[in-house]
C-alpha cells in the first residue's frame, strides 16, 4: 500500500493515504479498519492487478467515487458511474429542507425531481418520506437507467415514476397539472465559461450536461421559475440549489416573474446559501 500511497501523493492527492486504505478494502472486501489487521497479508495476482488498475485510474484524476462504482448520500448507498454527477453533500441541505417541510405530516406528498441524475434527491425523499410519491425527470436516458437501479437498490422503485424529457416537457399538462406539493432541482448552474476551470476529475469525468448552466450559469432557474406554476398544487413550492455567489440572482429571477410570493433560503455547513424555495402565489378568487 505504502507504494500506492507514494504514486497518489506524486500527484497531489492530500487524502493518498485515505484514498489507498479506500481502494484495497473495496479489493479485498473489509472495512478499512480490518486492514491492519490483515495488513501482511499479500494480494493475489488478481487482486494486486486490480489494485494496481484502480491506483492508475486515480492517478489519472478519475474520481474515486466512480472507481468504487458508489457514494454515500442522506445516510444511503447509491451506485455513480460516468452516467450521472456524483452527489454532493451541499445537495443534503436541499434534501433536508424538504423533509423539515413534511415528515411529520401524514398526508402523502408528491414531489417533481428535475435532472435526477442518479436519483439521489427522489431516492433520499422517498426513503425518508414512507407516504411519499416521487416523478423524477432527466434527459438523459442512461442517468435514468442509473436512477432506476438505485431506487432498486433502497428499496423504493415502486414510489418513483421515471420520465426521460427536457425538464417540464417530460410531463403530460393536462395529467399534471397542480400535481405537484413540491419541484425539487439541483440543475446545472456552473456558467459555461467556468468548466474548463474545474479540477480534472470533474471537468473530464463528470457529464458535462449535469455541470453547465449556460453563459451566467442561470439558465435553467429561469426556465424552471417560468414553467412550474401550472404544474404545482395551490400550496406547492419549488426548491432549489444554488451555487455560492447566485443565491440574489436566483431569488430575483423567481420572484420578477411574479408568480411566487414567498422565498425561503437555507445556508449549507459552510454558511452559504445554498437552497432557495418559492412558494406558488395564492390565486385571488373572483367575487
Amino acid at each position: 500500500m505504502a507504494a500506492g500511497q507514494r504514486m497518489l501523493q506524486e500527484k497531489g492527492l492530500e487524502s493518498a493515504r485515505l484514498e489507498c486504505e479506500m481502494l484495497l478494502s473495496h479489493i479485498l472486501g473489509c472495512q478499512r479498519h480490518q486492514l491492519y489487521i490483515r495488513g501482511n497479508e499479500p494480494l493475489s495476482p488478481d487482486r494486486l492487478l486490480a489494485f494496481r488498475d484502480m491506483l492508475e485510474r486515480r492517478r489519472k484524476g478519475e474520481p474515486i467515487q466512480y472507481i468504487l462504482g458508489s457514494r454515500e448520500f442522506m445516510g444511503l448507498v447509491f451506485h455513480v458511474d460516468g452516467r450521472v454527477l456524483i452527489p454532493r453533500w451541499e445537495t443534503e441541505v436541499l434534501v433536508e429542507y424538504v423533509l423539515e417541510k413534511w415528515k411529520k405530516k401524514p398526508a402523502p406528498v408528491h414531489i417533481l425531481d428535475l435532472g435526477t441524475g442518479s436519483g439521489a434527491i427522489a431516492v433520499s425523499l422517498a426513503v425518508y418520506l414512507p407516504g411519499s410519491l416521487l416523478t423524477a425527470v432527466d434527459i438523459k436516458e442512461d442517468a435514468l437507467l442509473a436512477a432506476r437501479e438505485n431506487a432498486k437498490k433502497n428499496g423504493v422503485a415502486d414510489r418513483i415514476d421515471f420520465l426521460q424529457g427536457d425538464l417540464f416537457s417530460a410531463l403530460d399538462s393536462s395529467v399534471y397539472k397542480e400535481s405537484f406539493d413540491a419541484v425539487v432541482s439541483n440543475p446545472p448552474y456552473i456558467p459555461a465559461g467556468e468548466i474548463g476551470k474545474l479540477m480534472t476529475e470533474v471537468r473530464s469525468y463528470e457529464p458535462r450536461v449535469a455541470l453547465d448552466g449556460g453563459e451566467d450559469g442561470l439558465h435553467f432557474y429561469r426556465r424552471i421559475a417560468k414553467a412550474a406554476p401550472p404544474f404545482l398544487k395551490q400550496n406547492g413550492l419549488v426548491a432549489v440549489e444554488m451555487g455560492y455567489d447566485q443565491s440574489r440572482s436566483v431569488q430575483e429571477i423567481f420572484l420578477g416573474t411574479g408568480k411566487y410570493e414567498r422565498t425561503e433560503v437555507r445556508k449549507d455547513l459552510a454558511g452559504i446559501d445554498r437552497v432557495a424555495a418559492f412558494y406558488k402565489r395564492r390565486e385571488v378568487p373572483n367575487v
